[in-house]
């Protein structure tokens, strides 16, 4: 009997394992089920597996989690709340997030006033932006195969101490497309950065940037303002310079090409350079390099 009764238990107990593996582990439909309230039902450190079609809704983000989809082209999450960012990481303490093969895309302006953006975090950093993803605080965020577009303030925004990996990923048609703040900090590889209307990435942190393509962005494709590596990649066709250095940054640049780009291939903020001020105290260390066809030179450096 007491064979039996174990037995019985042990097998109601893989049932119960079972059960609770299905449940955690089946691709949830957005159009059947909010996203969010089962971001919020998860446990830390949780997966959610997410089926092809689109979750229209914006969410909020506090604990270790790993969300993924079925491909970049068949999953996205797309903003619906005026104002906001798509995707909320915010974590006072450090917390672990990764998105994986999924779309983060149309966050809706709060205003259709070409100046909208001026009350967001660039200027005051505790409010909120129509972004794709913005990180806070101490979370790190890593984006894996993930696409990134149409969003009117910053694709990428990563602000405080917050850490972003970005890798096998696209950041299109944003305002900005990577925007770090000073104390933040990127790491960019095999991925792509066009048709940003402002600047293709913005650093005023720290940024490694490794075999990226950073293309066609309506302002320089790099400024730099912190302490930015920029390795094996290709930077064209900015109506900018490919990259610009201000204030006091640290910047190595090294095995690139730099080309077509609107003014210099390489540039700091001096009045020699053609800007308005002189606006630049820090370094730049340049090594094998091709820089070519840049108006209205390649490198204009002290």
């Amino acid at each position: 009997m007491k064979a039996m009764r174990a037995a019985i238990i042990a097998g109601l107990l893989s049932v119960l394992a079972l059960v609770s593996y299905s449940a955690h582990e089946r691709a949830v439909d957005c159009a059947q089920e909010s996203l969010q309230a089962i971001i919020d039902a998860a446990r830390d450190g949780d997966s959610i597996a997410l089926a092809a079609g689109v979750c229209a809704e914006n969410l909020t983000i506090t604990k270790n989690l790993t969300i993924e989809g079925a491909g970049s082209e068949r999953t996205v999450i797309r903003g619906v709340r005026l104002g906001f960012p798509v995707v909320f990481v915010q974590g006072d303490a450090p917390i672990t997030v990764t998105l994986k093969n999924l779309a983060i895309a149309d966050a809706p302006k709060a205003s259709e006033s070409p100046q909208h953006g001026k009350e967001c975090a660039l200027f005051y950093p505790e409010l909120l932006c129509p972004s794709g993803l913005q990180a806070r605080g101490a979370a790190r965020v890593t984006l894996d195969s993930v696409r990134i577009a149409r969003n009117p303030w910053v694709g990428v925004y990563v602000l405080d101490t917050a850490q972003a990996s970005v890798q096998n990923s696209e950041i299109t048609e944003n305002g900005w497309g990577v925007y770090v703040s000073p104390d933040a900090s990127i790491e960019l590889r095999d991925s792509r950065v066009e048709r940003s209307r402002e600047n293709g990435l913005e650093i005023w942190g720290s940024a490694s940037v490794t075999r990226a393509l950073i293309k066609a962005n309506g302002r320089s494709g790099v400024e730099s303002v912190g302490t930015v590596r920029i390795f094996e990649s290709e930077i064209a066709q900015n109506k900018g310079s490919g990259v610009l250095l201000s204030g006091m940054s640290q910047t190595e640049i090294r095995f690139n090409e730099i080309r077509g780009n609107g003014l210099w291939g390489i540039a700091a903020y001096l009045r020699e350079c053609g800007y308005l001020s002189d606006n630049f105290r820090g370094s730049a260390v340049l090594d094998q390099n091709r820089i070519f066809s840049n108006r209205p030179g390649n490198v204009c450096l002290p």
